[in-house]
């Protein structure tokens, strides 16, 4: 298989110059699905090994708590309403916007551009097809090279890459009854023939199989820890030694669920072992950025939530963390380097094009910030909020503070002190006393949603404001 096309380096249409290939990193950016936050640790050596080698992130958050709508916010920049994009089963993206995501800067300044697993850019659940024959249709998002896998339980009724492969060997049938019937262990014991074991699989023989005279991006998508729970092989990780979920009941049924939770992490784990590995056989690793992150987390049994579309940190708050040339890792003996900037998902557009070394015009629709940069502290950069979004709710988080706001269910729902109570345990909605630090964060949220869709030409300034201040 080659990955390998001609290209022209020379300017291109929007005005973006190709570069000295040789100059810019490889870019991987492996996302995954339902990653929680406090799933990164000692179930996942293999990425804490590579936070150790760059920086982690443990304020970030998606901009919006759903798959479909925050993987659109990530390769476009912005959020759900302006996308358009504000739920699943949503129409696609308009070809304008398509024709505007990082993967299109990143064909033009020369890369190779490959998607490898699940991207839900369009939806097809209940449809009955196979998806591989919207292949083309999918390229014209800015991908050279697609392969796609679906989520266990949508591959019941569609096909996909990873059912094409089991038909081919007579096990289609097979897997597709046990997951009619569920359960916790997968059907197959080889991990390779599970999805994120075939993702996983594919994606290292990518990079086998790449010949290097340009740099390539590969967004490598794992399907996991998405349910079904079920996993290859017995359960490796202790019910009774899970966490207690917060604010609601302590049910064996819960940490059950969260032990093959975990297992499925660390499935996906070894598998970014396994590729870390063939990049440095192949001589490439020290010149390849390495970007881990979740289209968003999951409640897992919090609040008595067994869903995603909630705003608590485990929910909207996200796993990230960089590594590569280009971003800041710890150079003394502190233990590897923590950030605890606020970062959004949005902030990959700018990273990612930067990183490849393509300069961005301004664009007021993209209010994403240079991830890098923040961390070395250069003036200018950094945030002292962070939103999101999803139907009619929004949140805002501020330093010590989060809220949410939803105008159908009444206003502000939701309302916690994190520097006191980080676990979301007080919700201080419409509590006596609190009634300044609520209009603040009300009008935060205001200002920013009127700062998304609204600016002021030199003629209006001059007539209608008194005093201009910038944000």
């Amino acid at each position: 298989m080659s990955f390998e096309q001609p290209i022209s380096l020379e300017t291109n249409t929007r005005g973006v110059r190709c570069m000295s290939t040789a100059k810019h990193p490889n870019i991987i950016l492996i996302l995954t699905d339902h990653f929680r936050r406090d799933a990164l640790g000692k179930s996942t050596p293999n990425l804490m090994a590579l936070a150790a080698e760059g920086t982690q992130f443990t304020n970030a958050y998606c901009a919006t708590p759903l798959c479909g709508p925050s993987r659109i916010s990530i390769i476009t920049g912005m959020y759900p309403s302006q996308t358009g994009v504000c739920g699943n089963q949503a129409d696609v993206i308009h070809p304008e916007l398509r024709d505007d995501t990082f993967m299109h800067h990143l064909q033009q300044a020369g890369y190779y551009t490959a998607m490898i697993g699940k991207h839900h850019y369009i939806d097809s659940y209940g449809y009955c097809i196979d998806v591989t024959e919207n292949d083309e249709e999918l390229r014209r998002y800015g991908f050279d090279y697609i392969f796609q896998v679906q989520d266990d339980g949508e591959n019941g009724h569609n096909d996909d890459e990873y059912t094409n492969y089991l038909k081919k060997r007579g096990k289609l049938e097979t897997f597709r009854k046990a997951l009619r019937k569920g359960g916790f262990r997968h059907v197959f014991d080889d991990p390779d023939e599970t999805a994120d074991g075939f993702i996983g699989v594919n994606g290292i023989r990518f990079v086998e199989d790449y010949i290097k005279d340009r740099p390539f991006y590969l967004n490598l998508s794992f399907i996991g820890p998405h349910p079904p729970m079920w996993h290859p092989g017995e359960l490796q990780h202790d019910p009774e030694a899970m966490s207690p979920p917060l604010g609601a009941p302590d049910e064996a049924s819960v940490r059950l669920r969260r032990a093959h939770y975990m297992d499925k992490c660390a499935l996906i784990d070894a598998y970014v072992s396994q590729l870390v590995e063939t990049l440095k056989a192949k001589g490439i690793y020290d010149n390849t950025v390495i970007i881990f992150t979740s289209d968003h987390g999951d409640c897992l049994g919090d609040y008595g939530i067994l869903d995603k579309r909630y705003f608590y940190e485990n929910s909207a708050g996200v796993p990230f963390l960089m590594c590569g040339p280009g971003i800041p890792k710890e150079e003394r003996m502190n233990g590897p380097r923590v950030s605890k900037a606020l970062v959004s998902h949005l902030d990959l557009y700018p990273t990612i094009l930067r990183l490849a070394g393509t300069r961005l015009a301004f664009d007021r629709r993209r209010p994403g910030l240079d991830i890098p940069a923040m961390v070395r502290g250069e003036p200018h950069i950094g945030r002292n909020a962070v939103f999101a979004e999803l139907a009619t709710c929004a949140m805002v988080r501020t330093g010590n503070w989060k809220l949410v706001f939803d105008p159908e269910q009444g206003g502000v729902q939701h309302l916690y002190n994190l520097a006191v109570d980080p676990l979301e345990q007080q919700n201080l909605a419409g509590v006596a006393g609190y009634e300044h630090v609520t209009l603040d964060l009300v009008q935060r949220l205001l200002t920013h949603r009127i700062q998304q869709t609204q600016y002021t030409h030199i003629k209006e300034e001059q007539r209608l404001q008194r005093v201009r201040v910038l944000p």
